[in-house]
């Protein structure tokens, strides 16, 4: 492609000095500097607060700042939330969604890190006079929990950039003001209408007598047969300002259209542009009266209003006070902790996994389920449990490993790992514990067809839960109460490569979450007034198979390989493993502790391993050393073994694990030792806790801490310079 697109230098904003950030900022917690250099820093937000990034800390980082709005009062994934992704370098909205955030987007995805590639999301090219330019990376970026900010100082102007996701409506907007002389600006969208670019035939409809644009979906395609009154409206308030609307043709200086999927609003020279963005997925109407709302003005602080009211239900203004170090940070960090976790239920995706919209059913009874409960979000929680229970397969009795929500709940994944078909028993626990909502036990459920459509016939919770249990049973080892391993575990890498292993491999802590459940359901019952003995007695059957099969010298092994000639199982990732040289797994000693199947002296001998050989400065490994890495045949283990990049469970620092043996020592009463484990995985605390630990965004949840080895050769060879 030629043109103004392919061809515009970026325009990046001067840094600041100390004495212009001090004026604008004169309230700065958390300061982080980098050769002296003031590079980041939070500011207060009334109860919450805004994290600033300063254009040094960007260059320094390979990965980009970002972060993703969403609109609106809702506590799930639902029709009306708006959400879009924003990069500190200059894409100003990229994968904007309505309700299902893969297949509903209007504008592309921003895939390039290093802003090479410009066609992705929202941009602004700017004229001040020398030719176009485009704005790249600012001065400055700020970012609240409904809107960010970026600011471009120039020589003889700065230009602010502002986009706010509104906190009632299905609406976004964008601000663009100017301090200093006027300038022309050249707004365009890189447009997908659907799920990728170029796929669909979304329709476009310019009218430049209203200063406005409507989008609508492929009738033909799936979006657009199960909403065919979908459609978003693109409405400007500063119509004086433009001297243009249209498509790509606006984008080339002939004038003339290359077939580009673009929309475009070029301007005269100017101090100020706003325009926005609304939607609905049932009422096109609607969404033509809230663009006819918002063309009559943008007021930031209307916008902005209800949405730090949603923050504030969301946290429960919860705040963390105490003398102690790192107290200060956690409370700075909470407020964007609960944003992620609101971002990963209610529009699923995220900035680096830019495909989302569906719930994993191993996710959503962990994260979303226990953050809710903790901040006495009941309802949600309910309701997360009707929507869960109702994907439960009638004949199979177990659940996908991932499903979308209606009305594409037929999309989802046709199997799950071995650990799957127990989590929501898991959630049910948690629930029914926290709230003693007895009653939930007899609410009526439907089931997911052989077709995976929702069957006609509902059947109380509990009855669901027998389907379960039963399948269950169905999966353990002849002769033994242990289920089977199945498609894998919690251990995404570890899947198995010989489909024997499936049917004959145990994983030790899937069998310790299912002890864990089972017992925790049979207290449920009891307090409901319907005691199961067989329950106990199977959970008792359970214990004493764990400790006869799965523990060897008073060690817990990772797995174990039955022979299906009877033969005594042959133990992996345990020290006597030959196969695969691993000797021990953090997964089974955590959950033998959290799960309640190892004694006092048992849990702490298990610790005691934790801390020689799984603790290493950055946090706890998933096992003692990485799987070998062969690059070709898969000898025992899938991804692990043929996985060329070196991270998250590949590189065995998995902050999910790590957080959860934070809980195993918090329930051995190792408070001292669970604090140091938050501080090590909170993004503002993690410079000063972990002494070699790079820079990285502070506001923004991290999945796993990667040794800096140049690929697996290296890590393999020398990992011991990992621990030390």
């Amino acid at each position: 492609v030629r043109g103004l697109l392919q061809d515009a230098a970026a325009l990046a904003g001067d840094p600041l000095d100390d004495a212009e950030i001090a004026a604008r900022y004169p309230e700065r917690t958390h300061e982080e500097r980098a050769a002296g250099r003031l590079v980041s820093f939070f500011v207060p937000d009334g109860a919450h607060n805004r994290h600033v990034v300063l254009r040094d800390k960007e260059r320094t980082l390979a990965r980009r700042h970002g972060t993703i709005l969403r609109t609106g009062q809702g506590m799930l994934l639902d029709e009306t939330t708006m959400c879009a992704t924003c990069w500190m370098h200059g894409v100003f909205a990229s994968l904007l969604s309505i309700g299902n955030t893969s297949f509903h987007r209007l504008f592309s995805a921003s895939r390039d890190p290093y802003n090479i590639t410009r066609a992705g999301g929202l941009r602004i090219l700017v004229d001040t006079g020398s030719g176009w330019r485009l704005l790249a990376e600012p001065s400055l970026f700020e970012m609240g929990l409904s809107d960010c900010r970026w600011l471009y100082r120039l020589d003889d102007r700065t230009i602010t950039v502002r986009a706010l996701a509104s906190g009632e409506d299905p609406a976004m907007a964008w601000q663009v003001t100017v301090d200093g002389p006027p300038c022309r600006f050249l707004a365009f969208g890189g447009l997908v209408l659907g799920e990728r670019e170029y796929d669909t035939a979304g329709r476009v409809e310019i009218d430049p007598d209203r200063h406005r644009i409507a989008f609508r979906p492929d009738p033909n395609w799936l979006w657009g047969k199960a909403y065919p009154d979908a459609a978003y409206i693109l409405a400007t308030s500063t119509p004086a300002a433009l001297d243009s609307i249209g498509g790509d043709e606006l984008l080339y200086a002939d004038g003339q259209s290359r077939g580009g999927p673009f929309v475009a609003l070029r301007t005269h020279p100017t101090t100020a542009l706003s325009f926005a963005v609304t939607g609905s997925l049932r009422d096109p109407d609607e969404a033509e009266r809230l663009a006819d709302r918002l063309a009559a003005g943008i007021d930031a602080a209307a916008l902005l209003s209800p949405a730090a009211r949603y923050w504030d239900h969301v946290t429960r203004r919860l705040r963390l006070e105490g003398a102690g170090a790192g107290v200060a940070g956690l409370d700075t960090l909470f407020p964007w902790l609960a944003q992620n976790a609101m971002v990963h239920l209610t529009v699923p995706h995220g900035l680096e996994q830019s495909g989302g919209a569906a719930w994993g059913t191993r996710d959503v009874c962990q994260g979303p389920v226990e953050f809710l409960l903790a901040l006495e979000h009941d309802a949600p929680v309910r309701d997360i449990l009707r929507i869960l229970f109702e994907q439960q397969q009638e004949a199979r009795g177990d659940w996908p490993q991932w499903f979308m929500l209606e009305p594409y709940a037929q999309i989802r994944d046709r199997h799950s790992h071995g650990d799957v078909i127990i989590w929501p028993l898991k959630a049910l626990c948690d629930y029914l514990e926290a709230t003693n909502d007895l009653a939930f036990l007899d609410a009526p459920v439907a089931w997911r067809g052989e077709d995976l459509a929702r069957t006609a016939r509902t059947d109380p919770v509990s009855t669901h839960v027998d389907k379960m249990l039963a399948t269950v049973r169905d999966r353990f080892i002849p002769g033994t109460q242990l289920i089977r391993y199945g498609e894998g575990d919690w251990n995404d890498s570890l899947q198995p490569a010989d489909p024997h292993m499936r049917d004959w491999m145990v994983s030790s802590w899937t069998v310790a979450l299912l002890y864990q459940q089972l017992g925790r359901y049979a207290e449920v019952l009891a307090r409901a007034g319907r005691p199961d003995s067989d329950l106990r007695q199977l959970a008792a059957a359970i214990h004493a198979d764990f400790h006869r099969h799965l523990v060897r010298d008073g060690v817990v092994a990772g797995y174990a390989l039955f022979d299906p000639a009877g033969a005594g199982p042959e133990l992996l990732l345990h020290p006597s493993d030959t196969r695969t040289g691993l000797a021990y797994s953090l997964l089974p000693m955590t959950q033998g502790i959290l799960g309640g199947l190892f004694d006092e002296p048992q849990a702490r001998h298990h610790l005691g391993l934790i801390r020689r050989h799984l603790a290493f400065p950055d946090g706890m490994r998933l096992m003692d050393r990485p799987v070998a890495y062969h690059g070709g045949t898969e000898r025992v283990f899938r991804r692990a073994e043929s996985a060329a990049f070196f991270g998250r469970e590949i590189g065995l620092m998995y902050t999910h694990a790590h957080l959860r043996q934070g809980e195993a020592l918090l329930a051995l009463g190792e408070a001292r030792e669970a604090w140091q484990a938050l501080q090590a995985a909170s993004p503002i605390g993690v410079t000063e806790t972990v002494a070699n630990a790079a820079p990285r965004q502070r506001n923004a949840y991290f999945s796993s801490s990667d040794a800096a080895f140049p690929d697996r050769y290296r890590a393999s060879a020398e990992w011991d310079r990992a621990r030390d």
